[in-house]
């Protein structure tokens, strides 16, 4: 079994140069919610042991096409590749408060991966990864897929939010048996 990080924005209609991520949140619910949103997110952080940047500071919201392009593209180079792209990202965004929709930034966390930073500046603006993320995204609409992270197992089998490991090994020991393995 593989894993893998398929395309999927949560709002692709934030703009390229992205947004304030407090006034964006705020918005969308009030500034109680997302002052209790934060303080969730840093207490499961906390709790599992993973650094976390204040989420009080300020910060952009950013478009996130740009990082799904660069994702799609370090699939050819490896799932192993891939997963350290998304790592990079993961940390950029979540730790240092980076804006994951710079080109500069993007790159170099390409480069940091292991990929080659001229093909990873290719794929950022050429047309290739930019339909192939956009196929993905359609794809994962098409599939009822709203929320981030869904897990899709097996092509068959989906797992919608954060989920304890517990939960995603019984999904991925159910999708096992059902399929005779």
């Amino acid at each position: 079994m593989t894993w893998r990080y398929g395309a999927f924005e949560l709002d692709p209609t934030i703009p390229a140069e992205g947004v304030d991520a407090r006034a964006y949140l705020v918005a969308k619910y009030d500034a109680a919610t997302v002052a209790e949103i934060y303080v969730r997110l840093a207490a499961v952080a906390a709790a599992e042991g993973l650094p976390l940047r204040d989420l009080a500071a300020k910060g952009v919201r950013p478009n996130t096409f740009a990082a799904h392009r660069l994702l799609t593209a370090a699939l050819e180079d490896g799932v192993a590749v891939q997963q350290s792209v998304a790592d990079g990202l993961f940390r950029a965004y979540w730790v240092d408060g980076a804006d994951i929709g710079d080109h500069d930034v993007l790159a170099g966390i390409a480069r940091a991966a292991g990929m080659k930073e001229e093909r990873a500046r290719e794929a950022l603006v050429g047309e290739a990864f930019a339909t192939a993320a956009r196929d993905e995204e359609r794809a994962a609409l098409e599939a009822g897929i709203h929320a981030v992270p869904t897990f899709v197992i097996d092509g068959r089998f989906a797992l919608s939010g954060a989920q304890p490991p517990a939960a995603l090994a019984r999904a991925v020991r159910s999708a096992r048996a059902s399929a005779g393995a």
